[in-house]
């Protein structure tokens, strides 16, 4: 029996989330900032995966971007480098749109 990958989790760095242990900061951009890297530390109860989401501060919302790639770093345990895609989120109606706000 194969087991099934887990689903992937979001992370959330937006505003009123950065803190003291929990918190990120932008090493690259890419063209039209569609790609990023990243290097921070901590997560939201589990560790980031490739495929997880992380919500990234900008101004006073905030921005949705896929985990390509990751790496760790062993001291501290929660610190990592990451390599991110935009992935803006999607809606099934205006209303979810609207209570994302």
């Amino acid at each position: 029996m194969t087991q099934q990958p887990a689903p992937p989790r979001t992370h959330d760095f937006g505003p009123g989330r950065r803190c003291w242990g929990h918190d990120y900061t932008i090493t690259r951009r890419g063209e039209g900032n569609l790609t990023v890297e990243a290097s921070g530390w901590g997560h939201d109860g589990a560790m980031i995966q490739e495929g997880d989401y992380l919500l990234l501060q900008g101004g006073q919302r905030c921005t949705r971007y896929q985990v390509t790639k990751i790496h760790r770093v062993m001291d501290p345990p929660d610190m990592w480098h990451a390599e991110l895609a935009f992935a803006p989120r999607t809606y099934a109606t205006q209303e979810e749109k609207d209570a994302a706000r």
